[in-house]
């Protein structure tokens, strides 16, 4: 199972308040983490100018793979999007993208979602 934390520098979970740089993806088997990687969530190409464009990706190119994510806050149109796509949204308040997929993970394995 794969889950998607919005950071914007890899490690603590970005501010409600400013936008979605990247995503920390956590992939857990039962009860360990087996690997994380960082994934951008803006491409630059190249303008015949020379200059650099920055675009957004579209969401499932981006977090197809994952099946929740987890956020320190989200507004309605957001939320709708990635509910949509039939992500689990986990709202949390602690900063560290490790700590909250821990508490996460604890949170499956309370409610037997997450084989132990």
């Amino acid at each position: 199972m794969k889950i998607a934390i919005e950071s914007n520098d890899g490690i603590t979970i970005k501010s409600p308040f400013l936008p979605t740089k990247g995503y920390v993806v956590y992939d857990i088997d039962e009860s360990d983490i087996i690997n994380s990687e960082y994934r951008e969530s803006v491409i630059k190409s190249k303008i015949k100018s020379g200059e650099e464009k920055t675009g957004s990706l579209k969401l499932n190119s981006v977090l197809n793979d994952c099946s929740a994510i987890i956020s320190r806050g989200m507004d309605r149109s957001n939320l709708d999007v990635f509910k949509k796509e039939g992500m689990d949204v986990y709202i949390t308040f602690k900063t560290s993208t490790k700590d909250a997929v821990r508490l996460y993970m604890r949170e499956l394995l309370i409610s037997n979602k997450l084989a132990h």
